[in-house]
């Protein structure tokens, strides 16, 4: 499901509102990001329960019913897990509750920033810039890999492995290969020593 769900947000960008395109609007979801960390923490649960589903819900709106399906099967394995750990290990119920929050309020909206986000918006900020070219085209590739792995008939443990060390193979080269693109076009990427 996770790469039905990667393949969803890559291809949001084309059938996305115009307004959640514009390069202004990354503002504003930025700000959404930091005040949903915020409001998890500082509201009342049941008031931060009703802002996560709102947050859910502008999501299946927006049409990314395979992401939102993703997240909550997602949060509710957390929040079970989690609470079952602090059950066995007499830990604080409360704080559970309090990171399961965070994590369902901050997961809409990073789906939402990555749906509707395009590279080009974020080219003042030339860090931000970098990694954004370097999600869409790792997870495209990877998408690719995934595909050709498929059609091999690779499956279970070797096939995850297969597509994990792709992965991160991908990624280090391309981030590498891009960082001697964007300095080439005059975009001062610092390299650490």
């Amino acid at each position: 499901m996770l790469l039905s769900v990667l393949r969803e947000v890559l291809d949001y960008k084309y059938k996305a509102p115009q307004i959640l395109l514009s390069p202004w609007s990354f503002s504003f979801k930025f700000v959404l990001l930091i005040s949903s960390v915020v409001f998890s923490i500082t509201q009342q649960i049941i008031i931060a329960i009703a802002y996560v589903i709102a947050l859910l819900s502008i999501l299946l709106v927006l049409g990314l019913w395979r992401s939102t399906i993703y997240i909550i099967t997602s949060i509710l394995i957390l929040h079970a897990s989690m609470t079952l750990g602090a059950l066995l290990l007499h830990g604080d119920l409360a704080r559970v509750t309090r990171f399961t929050l965070v994590a369902a309020s901050t997961l809409p909206v990073l789906v939402l920033i990555a749906s509707t986000t395009k590279p080009s918006a974020l080219k003042r900020m030339p860090i931000l810039y970098l990694l954004s070219i370097v999600f869409n085209n790792v997870l495209r590739e990877i998408l690719d890999v995934v595909t050709v792995y498929r059609a091999r008939g690779v499956e279970g443990l070797n096939y995850w492995l297969r597509v994990i060390i792709a992965s991160i193979t991908l990624s280090i080269s391309r981030s590498s290969s891009l960082i001697d693109s964007l300095r080439s076009r005059g975009i001062e990427v610092e390299k650490e020593h």
